[in-house]
This record gives C-alpha cells, sequence and structure tokens, in this order.
C-alpha cells in the first residue's frame, strides 16, 4: 500500500508517517516503479502500536528502542511488562511531586489573604522558607 492508504488506515497524516520514517521508527518495504513508498500490510499494526505506545507515555526514543525487536518478532512479553513498570513507576514519582506542589500552592494561597483589589509588588509574594 501507498503511503496515502497508511495513513488513511491508521488515522494519522502522511507528514507523520514520512517523520516516523526518519527517525527509523517505520520502513517502507519497498519503493513503486514510480519511487512511491510501498508499506505491508504489518505497518497498519506497526503504527498503531507508536501512537497506542505513545498514548501510554512513551517517548518516540522508548518506541525506537523496541521497534527493531519488535519488527523481527524477538520482542518479549517480560520486556514489555519491565519497560511499562519502570514507566508506571515515573508516573507515580511525577504523581507525588504533583501532589506536592499542589499542597505547597494551597498553603502559599492561604497565607494571602486579603480585602478586595489590595495590590502587592515582588517582595509580598515571597513565602517565608
Amino acid at each position: 500500500m501507498k503511503i496515502g492508504e497508511l495513513a488513511k488506515l491508521t488515522d494519522v497524516s502522511v507528514d507523520t508517517l514520512r517523520f516516523y520514517e526518519e527517525k527509523a521508527l517505520l520502513q517502507p518495504s519497498g519503493r513503486t516503479d514510480a519511487g512511491y513508498r510501498h508499506y505491508g500490510a504489518s505497518a497498519v499494526e506497526q503504527v498503531r502500536f507508536i501512537k497506542t505506545a505513545q498514548r501510554l507515555g512513551f517517548s518516540l526514543q522508548e518506541i525506537l528502542e523496541v521497534v527493531p525487536a519488535l519488527v523481527h518478532g524477538d520482542l518479549h512479553l517480560s520486556e514489555v511488562r519491565a519497560r511499562m513498570q519502570t514507566k508506571l513507576d515515573a508516573l507515580d514519582q511525577q504523581i507525588e511531586r504533583l501532589q506536592q506542589l499542589r499542597g505547597e500552592l494551597l498553603l502559599t494561597m492561604n497565607l494571602f489573604k486579603c480585602e478586595g483589589s489590595v495590590t502587592v509588588n515582588a517582595k509580598d509574594l515571597i513565602q517565608p522558607v
């Protein structure tokens, strides 16, 4: 199939597919006599894998690390689970940091109780440590 067909089947733009090719995430199986990229049926699943991994928070670099094994049928479920666990641990740490930040912001906001339209300057907004 040509790149436009692949784009329609995967709901991504032609430019995105070209970008994936530039980053070695996707390779055409060849070119037509007219020079158009040609993709095999497995390209649909590969693009959907890339989009799913992105949606789950994996960077293109992280995805690129597993693409060769995926393409060659050497990607083991244990490796996928380990990478997902690493991503989940990082997400938990980020959530914890955001919850701490929320608490600090709420505490600081509660320190600044005022009436109406009182004006302030920078020194008024600095919370003592």
